[in-house]
Parts: C-alpha cells; sequence; structure tokens
C-alpha cells in the first residue's frame, strides 16, 4: 500500500514537470518576440535600435528610453530636423547703400526617430543679412561731350590747327603725331564751328584721356577753350607727365563763365630727338 503511495507521488511530479516545460515560450510582460519581451532578445540583440538596452546605455550613439514597467529600448536621437535657413544675399553696392537680404527664417522642428526617439532641435534660422557697403560710383555719370573721342570714326573731329608735325593720323585707332624740339610746338585739337561742347559755369567736369610719347616731352599742356571766335582759354588743366606707354591721365575742373562751344587742346612739344605721341579715349563729362 505504502508502495502505491510513492508511485502516486513520483507520477504528481512528473506531471507537474510536463505541465511547465509545455507552457509557450516568450509568453513574457510584453508578447511573444517582442523587443522587451523575455523570449524576444534571441531576435533583437541588446544595445541596437528598437531593442532592450544594456543596462542604461546603448551601441551605436543610441539613446536607451525608459518605456516603463522596467522596459527599456534603444532609440535614435538624431531627429530629421528642418534645414537651417539660408540668409539673405549681402546687398550688393550699387549707387548709395545697399539694402541687407531679409532675415532668414528658421527650419520646422525636426520629427523623431524611430522608436520614441525625441524629435530634432528646431532649426535655428540664418543670421540676418547685413547691407553692402556704400556702392561706388563707376565714371562719371553724364555723357561723353567729346564726340569721337575714341577715333572709332577716324580723324573725324580732330586736327592740328598749329604747328607742322613730320606725320599726323589715326593709327590703330589712336591720333598720333611725330615731332622733333626743332619742330616746335604742335597743337592737336578736337571742336569747331561744327562740333563744341557746352559747358556751363559752376558745374564740375572730368577730362579723361590716355597719352604715350616714344621720347621724352618738354610740354603736354591740356587746355580748354573756345573752339570758334576768339578762341579765348576757358582753363588751362597743366602740363601732364606722359610715359613711354599709353597711361590714362584724368583731370577735374570748373568754369566760372560759360561757354557754349568749347573745344579741347593738347599742347605738345619734343624736348630732343624724334618722338611719336598718341592721343585715345578722350571723354569729358559733367559729374
Amino acid at each position: 500500500m505504502n508502495n502505491w503511495k510513492v508511485l502516486l507521488v513520483v507520477l504528481a511530479s512528473a506531471g507537474l514537470a510536463v505541465a511547465s516545460c509545455s507552457h509557450p515560450s516568450g509568453t513574457g510582460m510584453t508578447g511573444t518576440g517582442g523587443s522587451n519581451g523575455s523570449g524576444g532578445s534571441g531576435n533583437c540583440p541588446v544595445g541596437s535600435l528598437g531593442c532592450p538596452c544594456i543596462g542604461t546605455t546603448c551601441d551605436q550613439d543610441l539613446a536607451c528610453a525608459d518605456l516603463g514597467n522596467g522596459n527599456t529600448q534603444c532609440v535614435s536621437t538624431t531627429g530629421t530636423g528642418g534645414s537651417t535657413g539660408t540668409g539673405g544675399s549681402v546687398a550688393t553696392g550699387g549707387t548709395g547703400v545697399g539694402t541687407g537680404g531679409s532675415p532668414a527664417t528658421g527650419g520646422s522642428p525636426g520629427t523623431g526617430g524611430n522608436g520614441p526617439g525625441t524629435g530634432g532641435s528646431s532649426a535655428t534660422g540664418g543670421s540676418s543679412a547685413t547691407g553692402g557697403n556704400p556702392g561706388t560710383g563707376g565714371g562719371p555719370s553724364g555723357p561723353n561731350l567729346i564726340a569721337n573721342g575714341d577715333f572709332s570714326q577716324g580723324d573725324t573731329n580732330w586736327g592740328v590747327p598749329n604747328g607742322s608735325p613730320s606725320s599726323k593720323g589715326v593709327q590703330n585707332g589712336q591720333y598720333c603725331i611725330t615731332l622733333s624740339s626743332s619742330t616746335g610746338e604742335v597743337i592737336v585739337g578736337w571742336g569747331g564751328s561744327t562740333i563744341s561742347a557746352n559747358l556751363s559755369a559752376g558745374v564740375n567736369y572730368t577730362l579723361s584721356y590716355q597719352a604715350s610719347a616714344s621720347a621724352g616731352l618738354s610740354e603736354f599742356d591740356v587746355h580748354i577753350g573756345q573752339a570758334v571766335g576768339s578762341f579765348s582759354l576757358d582753363k588751362d588743366l597743366g602740363n601732364d607727365n606722359v610715359g613711354t606707354s599709353l597711361g590714362t591721365i584724368t583731370h577735374m575742373f570748373s568754369l566760372t563763365s560759360a561757354d557754349s562751344q568749347a573745344g579741347v587742346a593738347f599742347l605738345i612739344k619734343a624736348s630732343g630727338g624724334a618722338s611719336t605721341v598718341c592721343i585715345d579715349n578722350v571723354s569729358l563729362t559733367a559729374d
């Protein structure tokens, strides 16, 4: 009888063991194979994105998020934030002070990564664009009062009213004369009864030209004066230093008396041997 009791106890224990072994795996608190279930860690390596944390840390620069009830998950904290706003273009200085671009607007707040990741930081707007420096003006604003100042029409409106150079005329787009010290003073002039410049009193004017001389000169004086009638001098702009290569020379002046028929004269004299003197790009403008 006692043997039967022992046998019943053994069979009951074995039944309990079978019942315990037949319980389905992965029926933990978070479901079968879930990222945080006790049975799902085999398919979701701890420390990886969407998987349980390694304690309170994660791999791959991931953050450990507390899901409550003792559950954790590795999440990405890098949201896809809005693009940083670009500032307005810096204004280019034209005439007057350039105006700055409009202040840039910030990008939209970033959206969260996978899982309960936090959203990216709101994009900060670009710095307000600063205005450009005051623009430097170009050349004189008025039109060129010297018609054919670039000799694109040959020697039209130009001539030698005084002196006898050994040669004169347009060469390679420049008006050139050849003279020596024995030639004396030669005047190359623009303007006459058919063409002249109307200059007002008290107005600022700019005379600009290019010149070169193959040998030294004792005189290269520039005059503004009447192109017809008495040929009175309006303004002596002085003796300029002309080099062997084409260089630009500029004069600014104003007249005390108006001249409605003004012209330009270059007074040239060689200092030694023969010298070829060339003039180009003559302009007279009101500022």
